[in-house]
């Protein structure tokens, strides 16, 4: 009995401890807390596992994430500045609304008209991804190397593939380059499955989110801080959305220049930038992961894509030739697509959302701004028709759920039987 007593607080404290990982990481970096909206940190592994004896890297298979934006909508803006300014008008507001609504006016001046709009700090992210996949994979972009980019047709997209392919002109002119953004790619580049889209919103989902929600939601110090008048908030004020509203702005400046002056996040304490944190991983799991409460079928949202990823490498690996493919796209592709592949993990089928830390599903970790999926291939010669290849998820080795005697590198083969299988099983 003592020995079961001991094993089951033992368990106890490592699942508190692993629940806890998120909530320590975004204390030391609070910019975590943005999720989709955090700016990209460039890769934490700068040195990438040797590949086996006789290997080397022919082909490159890659999707990504435009580069840091703007937010997309005036609303995003404006929502908490009238609220506080309405406030304002009633006299409502302490000395500290008075302020939040100062920089708030001059945070919404700097975005008008850049709904959206890809930043000088995106173009640097595209910039700096692109040179490090040139400088870790040099034998891939030898003189005369295959380049073939895709582009949804959002303009921070295109330009995203623009300034990844001028840096690698900028290293190599002799590469030959082809490029485009065309309504015809966009069943793969981003599927619009409406079908996907209204399961989303099922009763069960939306209903186990609003439940999340509540609970963890409401921000009673910050609501404290900037109103004086706690029945006015209570009457006129929704707490719920306001937090998340004033958190989504101050989020975004990490994003554009006027972040290198200005901040929001001080008006937080650190439980509720945490808890609205959550929440929004709550969002994202259920609307894009693998949540039985949408059967787990949103990750299949990028079917076309993983097909269209793997058609693309079968070619690739008959020539005898270098060859790269890009593609640029957003973060509602890009998580799915690492759910769809369970890349670390991120495949997690649950109903409980509570559970979504403990298992290391962690938003932050897969979709930042500039997110990106590489496959990197590797063979002895050109007639290798089963080369290995490894996935990096931002620029780190990532782990699949295939056998990984020689991991990070797995087996074409392996890989392709499996997804296929796994794909095929859904349309079916």
């Amino acid at each position: 009995m003592k020995r079961w007593l001991l094993a089951t607080v033992a368990s106890m404290l490592i699942t508190t401890l692993y629940a806890q990982t998120a909530y320590h990481e975004i204390r030391e970096n609070v910019r975590l807390s943005a999720s989709n909206y955090m700016a990209y940190p460039g890769p934490t592994q700068h040195k990438l596992t040797p590949a086996p004896r006789g290997y080397k890297p022919f082909y490159i298979s890659h999707y990504g994430r435009h580069g840091s934006r703007f937010h997309s909508k005036p609303s995003f803006y404006n929502a908490p500045y009238l609220t506080l300014l309405k406030a304002d008008s009633l006299g409502k507001l302490t000395t500290v609304g008075k302020d939040v609504l100062r920089r708030l006016d001059i945070i919404r001046h700097d975005a008008e008209n850049h709904w959206g709009d890809l930043t000088w700090i995106g173009s640097h992210q595209e910039e700096d991804i692109a040179r490090r996949m040139y400088e870790r994979f040099p034998e891939v972009f030898k003189n005369g190397a295959e380049i073939d980019a895709r582009s949804t047709g959002v303009a921070r997209c295109v330009l995203s593939m623009e300034y990844s392919l001028m840096q690698l002109v900028r290293l190599n002119p002799k590469l030959n380059i082809r490029h485009n953004a065309t309504h015809r790619d966009m069943y793969y580049l981003n599927l619009q499955d409406k079908e996907l889209f209204n399961h989303r919103k099922n009763q069960r989902a939306t209903k186990s989110f609003l439940a999340y929600r509540k609970k963890h939601g409401y921000c009673s110090h910050l609501m404290q801080s900037l109103f004086n008048d706690s029945v006015y908030v209570q009457q006129k004020v929704n707490g719920y959305d306001f937090a998340e509203q004033l958190l989504l702005v101050a989020a975004g400046l990490q994003n554009v220049e006027l972040g290198k002056e200005m901040a929001l996040y001080d008006v937080f304490t650190h439980d509720e930038i945490y808890r609205i944190w959550k929440i929004g991983n709550a969002y994202w799991y259920n609307g894009w992961g693998a949540s039985k409460a949408t059967d787990s079928k949103m990750p299949f949202l990028q079917r076309n894509l993983l097909r269209k990823m793997i058609n693309d490498a079968d070619s690739c690996i008959q020539l005898s030739t270098t060859s790269v493919h890009l593609r640029f796209g957003h973060e509602t592709v890009l998580l799915p697509l690492v759910c769809l592949l369970d890349i670390n993990g991120f495949g997690l089928v649950t109903d409980n959302l509570e559970q979504l830390e403990s298992n290391g599903w962690i938003n932050y970790r897969a979709f930042p701004m500039g997110s990106n999926v590489q496959f990197v291939f590797y063979r002895k010669n050109a007639k290798d028709r089963d080369p290995l290849f490894k996935v990096l998820l931002n620029e780190n080795e990532a782990k699949l759920p295939l056998p990984d005697k020689q991991a990070p590198y797995y087996r074409w083969s392996d890989f392709r039987d499996y997804y296929l299988k796994k794909l095929d099983a859904y349309e079916k």
